[in-house]
């Protein structure tokens, strides 16, 4: 099957929709609120936010926010996404090395302990990097047809209709054994082979996340489009704390020849022009477009004012420098750090982004905006200056008290002891939370309680809008807490946040991990 026409597709009725009303006229069994059945009632292009990247992996695509809303409108069985259970996922699980380490070493990594810890981090890393380099993790998957979760962790909005798995193979060089870098090289591109081409067949090698949808709206139309784009063409400078706009040319070269971690609001709107023009092409009843959340929220960063002690009228603090850099040890002139005049920068454009976004989705009649922006700046707390405004959903509520665990998380008026700090466990009880609990320990994605927020949000957007049959559909919040095992049982080495994460970035892969996840690192 080629582009071109036999995918051409009206913009508000598709050829689905116009079978389905005949059939209304001749089956007295079917009435107008009957929902138009679509092969594939739910397809997601996005990507770590959408594909469930958790602390430095993907992992448990099961527990992605796509996952949970296929799981609650029924389709679970039937929704497609690419596994990657193999040591702990691509490229680093850093839930599953705290957890080793703390059953060796407790809560805390004694001056004696630190060279057999180092040691046993040095052999852990190597297992992952022989699985995802050149064992298991190397073979492709059972044949099971083109997946309904598009996303890859690392994509910018340009990559939705340019990479494909024959690209991502073309350039993924031959392994190299690292005594250093122990992070699996070229990991995005590695996970994409698997979402994008599973079988690594030949015909479907060239199609890209778009391409793939496309195939998907013409074996049998789907329901609802989804489409989370744009963050990481910012997410690199917070990650790297450092800013490098981009260029012309950055438009069109591939993921591992770009050195620009900001785009220009002027280049986002031409990539998104090109993108959303393509998507036209799906066959959707609708497009759901999700606005990009601001970056210098999340706790990848951590805000510090050294000279003035707190943060200004808008909520910004004088320097954003690493999680494991306290305020009283950060020094501007040997910490890396962006400033907060940078920070306002960054999200200045990303509004812009999002003003494009809404842009586009005012002009077609079945195209929406899901405002996650709004979701996380209303989660804000250091920003907020510990007044969150969000109302969390009341049967998350119900389902934290009703946990044998995570009671404790909920008090007696209702507030939920859940924030978007990083997560830090309490020393006197090491099975408690003292902080954080939304966010995962890479700093910039969610724990799967903060995957179920975001698949509240899609799901009431969907019901907003008639996506969703007359019956209820609910998320199952009981076995979301139950799922979320770094809140649950959080490693012993979090009763020590800055320690745990400075042991972690003792040979720099911290440092590294977070650079390689904001696309500055093969």
């Amino acid at each position: 099957m080629t582009d071109g026409a036999s995918h051409a597709v009206s913009s508000v009725e598709s050829r689905f929709e116009a079978r389905w009303r005949e059939a209304l006229h001749s089956c007295p069994c079917l009435t107008e609120e009957t929902p138009v059945p679509h092969a594939h009632p739910i397809v997601v292009i996005g990507d770590s936010l959408s594909q469930g990247f958790m602390s430095g992996a993907i992992h448990r695509p099961d527990l992605s926010w796509p996952a949970l809303v296929a799981r609650a409108l029924g389709h679970h069985e039937s929704f497609r996404f690419a596994p990657f259970d193999g040591q702990g996922g691509l490229p680093l699980n850093l839930e599953m090395i705290l957890q080793r380490v703390s059953e060796r070493c407790g809560k805390r990594i004694q001056w004696w302990e630190l060279v057999p810890a180092l040691i046993h981090l040095r052999e852990i890393l190597d297992d992952i990097e022989d699985h995802w380099e050149t064992g298991r993790g190397t073979w492709p998957l059972p044949a099971r047809g083109v997946h309904h979760n598009l996303s890859v962790w690392g994509f910018e909005l340009g990559d939705a209709d340019s990479v494909t798995e024959g690209v991502c193979r073309r350039h993924i060089p031959k392994p190299k054994d690292n005594l250093l870098k122990q992070i699996p090289e070229w990991s995005m591109y590695r996970t994409a082979r698997h979402v994008l081409n599973p079988g690594f067949h030949a015909e479907p090698s060239e199609w890209s996340q778009v391409r793939n949808a496309i195939e998907l709206g013409c074996d049998g139309g789907i329901g609802s489009l989804i489409v989370w784009l744009g963050a990481n063409n910012a997410l690199g400078t917070v990650t790297s704390l450092d800013i490098k706009e981009s260029e012309d040319a950055d438009l069109d070269r591939l993921p591992h020849e770009r050195k620009c971690n900001l785009y220009f609001p002027e280049h986002f709107d031409r990539l998104f022009a090109r993108v959303t023009s393509r998507l036209a092409q799906v066959e959707a009843e609708r497009v759901f477009l999700v606005t990009v959340p601001h970056v210098t929220i999340p706790p990848v960063t951590r805000g510090v004012s050294p000279n003035t002690g707190g943060r200004d009228e808008d909520g910004y603090y004088e320097f954003y420098t690493r999680p494991w850099v306290w305020d009283r040890s950060f020094d501007e002139r040997r910490h890396p750090n962006l400033t907060g005049a940078e920070a306002k920068k960054i999200d200045s454009y990303i509004d812009r982004y999002n003003e494009t976004i809404r842009a586009a989705a005012g002009k077609r009649s079945n195209w929406h905006v899901i405002d996650a922006c709004a979701m996380l700046d209303s989660l804000a707390f250091r920003r907020s200056g510990g007044l969150p405004k969000y109302e969390f959903p009341r049967r998350l509520v119900r389902a934290l008290r009703a946990s044998e665990k995570l009671s404790y998380l909920v008090d007696d008026d209702g507030t939920v002891r859940l924030d978007t700090r990083f997560l830090m466990v309490r020393d006197e009880n090491l099975g408690s939370l003292a902080k954080g609990g939304l966010f995962s320990l890479d700093g910039i994605h969610p724990t799967t309680i903060g995957y179920g927020l975001m698949a509240d949000l899609v799901l009431r957007k969907m019901k907003k809008v008639g996506a969703v049959g007359p019956k209820k559909k609910r998320l199952d919040w009981d076995a979301i807490v139950a799922s979320d095992t770094l809140v649950g049982s959080p490693p012993a080495l979090l009763a020590n946040l800055r320690d745990a994460l400075t042991f972690l970035d003792k040979r720099g892969q911290m440092s590294r991990l977070l650079e390689v996840i904001g696309g500055m690192a093969e």
